[in-house]
């Protein structure tokens, strides 16, 4: 082969790969702005909250409705017969609910349903509905949409879920979801036993406000349109939470239709730590992640949350799980649309030497394997000594990496810091203020679920301003 046939082959590999890296970065463009204010985060629910009734008892995940607003079950109980049921709106912490073991935690105002032309009745039974046609995954797996895990058989018909390796031998899946569509009046989703928090999505709505949980026996979601809007063709989706990761199914009617819904979306794979992963302080919205929110928001559904708790750049945990680099492999065989980073928190303790040299390693990791833009997002600005060092080590190493595609979005170095209190409003916000209340969990590291949801609003905020605008105008 000539010189000449070498630099001109040189030359077309450049054009092939200019012009994906184009088509990805209008993918991602055209995505974040048909989700702007118009996803399941925003939309309004189906359904109603239910009313807080004294003498019930609640699972964690569920929502109730109680004096204008929100409360989430932080801790399964049963509410007393007597007394004023959760009151708490100054914050966002779990406070108990008399002496039953119940806890609540404050996640907002209570917002109207919206039925649009009609809602449907949804009752969970623990008989079999005989619909008349059973899809199940194993023998029907292309009816589904699976986004965020891969599959394996769980009681040989149904699906267990899981989306990576903590380290060898410890398989996890903190989030995902099934997807399908359906032109029957009713529709039963079976959740096997076992499975964690679980919420229903259709025509891109919430069903209702808070997770439904199935608990230790086999149960069926039946979602009934005929006394409302009847048989019509619809999209649902299932999502799991950050334990037990599990689908079991869709029964119909002998005269409807499942097929796969859902395709195309762009691909966000997530390396994290509790932040993403979930802590006891939550998520227990299913679907509720950091990492799951904000693909929500920027409408890049196919989520892969890679997130383990205790980990960092550095820090691999009690348990010895693999770091933010030893998790790169996974996430670049996923051939991911665009890659996120953030935290830890857990690499304070390291000289910010090594946690540069550490994130460094990672970017290129990340950059030799992929053209995809890297999000790497900050340390959370709770109060812990060191974790303003190692978001600068962070920010140094993304400098020092000088790659335009790896964009940095600060945390606690940002003014003024996303989460403020008393150690660190002494600038850029009006004496006193202060919302770590709300933000940051008992324990005085993790947020508790508004928390969550909060951090993953000012991060798809910073994303807007910051990240979209440089997709717009380079070429990959």
């Amino acid at each position: 082969m000539s010189g000449v046939d070498v630099v001109a082959r040189g030359l077309a590999a450049q054009g092939r790969a200019a012009a994906a890296a184009s088509a990805r970065h209008a993918n991602l463009l055209r995505a974040a702005g048909a989700a702007l204010g118009r996803n399941p985060v925003v939309e309004r629910h189906w359904l109603a909250a239910p009313a807080y009734t004294p003498g019930a008892a609640y699972a964690v995940g569920q929502v109730v409705a109680h004096g204008g607003n929100w409360y989430l079950c932080g801790l399964a109980g049963t509410a007393p017969l007597s007394g004023t049921g959760p009151t708490t709106s100054t914050n966002g912490q779990y406070v108990a609910d008399g002496a039953g073991g119940l806890y609540w935690a404050f996640v907002g105002g209570a917002r109207a349903a919206d039925p649009g032309d009609g809602a449907p009745a949804v009752t969970a039974v623990t008989s079999n509905p005989s619909l008349g046609a059973t899809w199940t995954p194993a023998a029907h797996s292309g009816a589904f949409t699976l986004r965020g895990a891969t599959a394996s058989p769980l009681r040989t018909t149904f699906w267990s879920l899981t989306s990576f390796e903590a380290k060898a031998g410890a398989p996890m899946c903190v989030g995902a979801s099934v997807s399908f569509a359906c032109d029957g009046e009713k529709v039963a989703l079976f959740i096997p036993a076992g499975s964690a928090q679980v919420r229903v999505i259709v025509d891109g709505r919430y069903l209702m406000p808070g997770s439904h949980v199935a608990g230790g026996q086999d149960q069926w979601l039946v979602i009934d349109w005929s006394a409302s809007t009847g048989r019509r063709w619809r999209h649902y989706e299932l999502e799991t939470g950050k334990s037990a990761s599990q689908f079991g199914g869709v029964q119909t009617g002998a005269t409807a239709t499942v097929s796969a819904d859902g395709g195309g979306a762009p691909r966000l794979a997530v390396i994290g730590d509790s932040y993403n992963a979930g802590s006891s302080y939550g998520p227990w919205l299913a679907g509720g992640s950091i990492a799951q929110l904000l693909a929500k928001r920027l409408g890049w559904r196919d989520c892969w949350n890679l997130s383990v708790g205790g980990t960092g750049y550095c820090n691999a945990s009690a348990a010895s799980f693999r770091t933010f680099g030893q998790r790169a492999a996974q996430a670049l065989a996923l051939a991911p649309d665009a890659l996120m980073l953030m935290g830890s928190t857990n690499d304070v303790g390291y000289a910010p030497a090594a946690v540069q040299a550490a994130v460094l390693a990672t970017l290129r990791t990340l950059r030799a394997g992929s053209a995809a833009p890297i999000i790497v997002v900050g340390v959370p600005s709770i109060n812990l000594p060191g974790a303003a060092a190692v978001e600068a080590a962070i920010a140094a190493a993304v400098a020092q990496a000088g790659d335009p595609l790896t964009l940095f979005v600060p945390i606690c170095g940002a003014t003024p810091p996303w989460v403020v209190g008393s150690w660190n409003n002494a600038s850029g916000v009006p004496a006193g203020v202060a919302n770590a209340g709300f933000y940051v969990a008992a324990d005085n590291v993790h947020p508790p679920e508004i928390g969550i949801g909060y951090y993953a609003e000012r991060i798809e905020q910073a994303i807007r301003t910051a990240v979209l605008p440089a997709l717009s105008i380079l070429p990959g």
